[in-house]
């Protein structure tokens, strides 16, 4: 069954530590505003709202299966 809302729902999950910190900096702000405002902002001012976030850019998230941990390498067993 589809959502009943207007607009679909955005799910972020951001790190405890990181949240903490950011309900903090915000003081008596919401942290919804705070996402509304960095995305009327960006839409503004794409280029210089970006600039503004480089430096703080998440690395991507990786798509599929997890690499194979490259641990020791075996040596091929002899035959008897």
């Amino acid at each position: 069954m589809s959502s009943q809302h207007r607009d679909p729902s955005l799910g972020v999950r951001v790190p405890g530590a990181l949240k903490t910190a950011t309900q903090q900096a915000l003081g008596d702000r919401e942290l919804r505003g705070f996402v509304l405002a960095c995305c009327a902002a960006l839409v503004a001012d794409p280029p210089g709202f970006l600039a503004g976030l480089e430096e703080h850019w998440p690395p991507p998230n990786r798509i599929g299966r997890p690499p194979k941990a490259t641990g020791a390498v075996h040596e091929p067993r002899e035959l008897p």
